[in-house]
């Protein structure tokens, strides 16, 4: 059915919601943190006049019918519909995973008011438009949404034409699709809307043992809250699906765009630490390196991580040290596989793990605390490779302290992988609700079956967690850090040892 809303020409009333997850028991804990992609959202539907009310669902924690629900119920959620009385409503889905909770949202709102216009965006909505124009949304945003989403609100309020957006698909006769151009100036994007949200209760929530991110048992709390600076990345690896959403094309924020969003942040927020979000954060040295400079020219006392990683060929001796200076709380990197010959023509991560390691050795040297990503179970892989990686991550934890990551490999819709999985019959099912935290895996080669992976998986993080106890016993520094954090944080300090126990069951 064509789309033919015409409304009077003016702003919109929009709500943004990020949806209720699905607490799969033992996979996938909740994670919850600032909702940065609605925020950003909303600052530029402000930035054209429009109304923008944010409902972050995860915020609350309803008693529901549904044991596995996480989040406010679904009568709150309506109640809050009805109470703001939108004319448009996005709806965020970041995680395949969570793709279900994203779908039975817009029946309930069309059965409350069919007469609201629903849009979703995502990295799932990305590449699989048509798993969400069943009925029900009207548009799925593709790739970044700053651009696409005021777009698509000034078309319902009569100020732009439907021919004139891009990066969309919807349902007239068919699929239709607007290709997607990529945000080339991330200047001029206006700050996150934080204004739009409680700041505080999300940093109470981290102090509960609920942040952003999956973090050591014995983390220190902080206020905390997520940045991205850049977008794109111009490597291959098999198994990533950034592309889709961000382009080839590394982009990036100037650093003095950066210098000015960190310091608000700092300045109206008391912000403590900072999850650098880049899937390259360190890809341009000579940025990077500005950064970190005015940092320390602007007196902001700032600390901040990496936990999407970064490049470990990036990290030469005199940046770390730079880094360390600058106050850097976590180094992430990504390793992948302990295997060239798995890297070079499996993962195609371009990557020498000799640099890997040597990255290792300079940040134990430095002090800076390190961990690293692996992933297991890539079709092209034999148990004797994937023994391998989990030997290479086990010495750099005995060797140099670096937390291992083991990531079962999951195959997401609109990568490499996906598509060599299922090419090759080693895609067990289309459930992508199975996590990739904890989960089995659904891949099954002649190599190894999901059942296999768990197994290396959770025997490997017993041999980890009786490495970390040794190493515990034997500083009493160690000890003394852990017990004061339990004392100061016990409900953040529990419920990560909760989450920790789950690898090795």
């Amino acid at each position: 059915m064509a789309l033919d809303f015409a409304g009077a020409k003016g702003s919109m009333k929009v709500m943004l919601i990020r949806p209720p997850h699905t607490d799969f028991e033992g996979t996938e804990p909740p994670r919850i943190g600032i909702p940065l992609g609605a925020l950003s959202i909303a600052a530029a539907m402000e930035q054209r006049g429009h109304e923008v009310k944010v409902f972050d669902a995860l915020t609350y924690m309803d008693k529901t019918g549904d044991k596995n629900h996480f989040g406010a119920s679904w009568e709150r959620i309506l109640g809050e519909i009805k109470k703001f009385n939108p004319g448009v409503i996005g709806i965020a889905n970041l995680f395949s995973t969570q793709i279900g909770k994203a779908l039975i949202l817009p029946k309930l709102i069309r059965g409350a008011n069919p007469e609201i216009k629903l849009i979703v965006g995502g990295p799932h909505a990305t590449v699989r438009p048509q798993d969400f124009l069943n009925g029900e949304f009207d548009f799925v945003i593709l790739a970044e949404g700053e651009e696409t989403g005021p777009d698509i609100v000034d078309y319902y309020a009569g100020r732009k034409k439907l021919e004139e957006i891009k990066g969309i698909a919807y349902m007239d006769n068919g699929l239709k699709i607007h290709p997607p151009e990529y945000i080339k100036d991330l200047d001029k994007l206006p700050f996150p809307a934080y204004h739009l949200v409680d700041m505080e209760m999300y940093f109470t929530l981290v102090f509960n043992g609920f942040s952003s991110r999956p973090q050591d048992p014995f983390y220190r709390p902080r206020r905390e809250m997520t940045m991205i600076t850049s977008r794109g990345c111009p490597y291959i690896c098999t198994f990533c699906s950034i592309h889709p959403t961000m382009g080839y094309k590394f982009r990036m924020q100037s650093a003095e765009y950066v210098l000015n969003h960190i310091e608000h942040v700092a300045r109206t927020y008391n912000v403590e630490l900072i999850h650098f979000e880049d899937d390259n954060l360190t890809l341009n040295p000579k940025r990077f390196e500005e950064i970190l400079d005015g940092l320390e020219a602007r007196n902001i006392h700032v600390e901040w991580d990496t936990p999407n990683g970064v490049r470990a060929d990036t990290l030469t001796r005199p940046l770390l040290e730079k880094m360390k200076k600058a106050h850097v709380s976590e180094l992430r990197i990504a390793i992948e596989s302990g295997v060239q010959e798995v890297l070079d023509k499996v993962v195609k991560k371009s990557l020498d793990i000799n640099k890997a390691i040597q990255a290792a050795k300079d940040c134990c040297e430095l002090g800076i605390k390190l961990s690293a990503f692996y992933v297991i179970g890539m079709p092209g892989e034999t148990k004797k490779d994937i023994e391998t990686t989990l030997e290479l991550a086990y010495t750099l934890m005995h060797g140099y302290n670096v937390t291992p990551h083991v990531n079962i490999a999951h195959p997401l819709v609109g990568t490499e992988l996906y598509e060599t999985a299922k090419e090759k019959g080693y895609l067990i099912d289309e459930d992508y609700t199975k996590g990739f935290i904890f989960g089995t895996g659904r891949i099954k080669t002649e190599e190894f079956s999901p059942e296999d992976l768990r197994r290396m998986s959770t025997d490997f993080y017993k041999k980890v967690r009786k490495l970390y106890l040794m190493k515990m016993i034997r500083s009493p520094r160690i000890i003394a850090n852990n017990v004061k954090t339990f004392i100061r944080y016990p409900k953040s300090t529990l419920r990560l040892i909760k989450i920790a126990g789950r690898y090795t069951s």
